[in-house]
């Protein structure tokens, strides 16, 4: 009888709280596992995503002979068609999907109103209409009679499956001297905008100089001149510095990239930092050069940044379309 109810006991209070906190350990211990193979799993994203829009990039240039331009119309030198700000992550998107997400029409002057200088003295005399990003497709004009005769000379570089292009006001609660409809190609770390619609963060792109052989904003062409500037550095900083200027879609000016805090020697060399071939610059450390020679990855041919799960630019989790050589 003894033996019947101890083999009925249940168990102790002593004996749950010991497998609760056992459990707990485990989802403790699991849960921050779980994170870094989902991170690793949109990094991994991301970079398929750049390889489709290095593809797409290669193919441009072999019908144009160059990559796509990446400097903004607003810099010097101004776009004197159009003074609007397009830059570097703007072109990317018409280069490879269109102003309008049509595909690129050979005529394009990459301008943000869909503008081309006719005559070619820069006056805006004879500017064409190639894209209407307001009305539609605007035809008849010098080079298209009608609708179809546009869209049969135009050609996508991606599928739009690939680009996540989305319009300006599509991302930015405060768009400021931008075009609401202009796109740009996003990345893959989305979240909800104010606009209704999940966006990731639009995709920096710069196109190497390649008349210049060095990134030292420090110095005129590896000169005596202690000048912060990037007149003749391979990667100009001030392709995408007015995308960076808006801050976080949502809250604006209120949250600053850690690339675009506003002290220009500051931005200058974090940017030249995180392009910079470390290998290189130690390789070519000389009595001369004792700091080596600073020369950026793919000093050829562009750069394209993600700013990561963060949203920021200019952190540790930006991802980039090059491995970096680890130090």
């Amino acid at each position: 009888m003894n033996r019947m109810r101890r083999s009925q006991g249940g168990f102790t209070i002593v004996e749950l709280l010991t497998v609760m906190g056992v459990i707990a350990l485990l989802i403790g211990l699991l849960v921050p596992a779980l994170n870094m193979v989902k991170d690793y799993s949109r990094e991994i994203q991301q970079k398929a995503q750049f390889h489709s829009l290095d593809v797409g990039l290669e193919m441009f240039k072999n019908d144009f002979g160059v990559y796509p331009e990446s400097n903004d119309n607003a810099y010097p030198p101004v776009n004197l068609i159009d003074q609007t700000p397009y830059l570097g992550a703007h072109k990317l998107a018409e280069a490879l999907v269109g102003l309008d997400l049509l595909g690129f029409h050979p005529k394009s002057g990459f301008t943000a109103s869909g503008l081309n200088d006719l005559d070619g003295i820069g006056t805006g005399s004879g500017a064409v209409q190639i894209y209407d990003p307001i009305n539609g497709i605007n035809v008849p004009n010098v080079y298209e009679e009608t609708g179809s005769q546009n869209i049969d000379v135009r050609k996508k570089y991606i599928d739009l499956e690939h680009a996540n292009a989305y319009r300006m006001d599509d991302i930015y609660r405060n768009w400021g001297s931008f075009s609401q409809y202009n796109f740009v190609l996003c990345d893959v770390y989305a979240k909800k905008r104010q606009s209704g619609k999940k966006t990731g963060m639009p995709i920096l792109y710069y196109r190497a100089r390649t008349a210049y052989k060095f990134q030292d904003y420090l110095h005129s062409d590896l000169g005596s001149d202690q000048n912060p500037e990037q007149n003749d550095d391979i990667y100009n900083y001030w392709d995408n510095e007015r995308l960076l200027a808006l801050g976080d879609p949502d809250q604006g000016t209120a949250i600053v990239h850690p690339l675009r805090t506003g002290t220009v020697i500051d931005d200058l060399e974090r940017f030249e930092e995180m392009i910079l071939n470390k290998q290189v610059q130690t390789a070519t450390q000389t009595a001369s050069f004792p700091d080596g020679i600073k020369r950026p990855y793919r000093a050829d041919s562009f750069i394209l940044i993600s700013a990561g799960k963060d949203g920021l630019f200019g952190t540790a989790d930006d991802v980039l379309n090059f491995e970096k050589e680890k130090q």
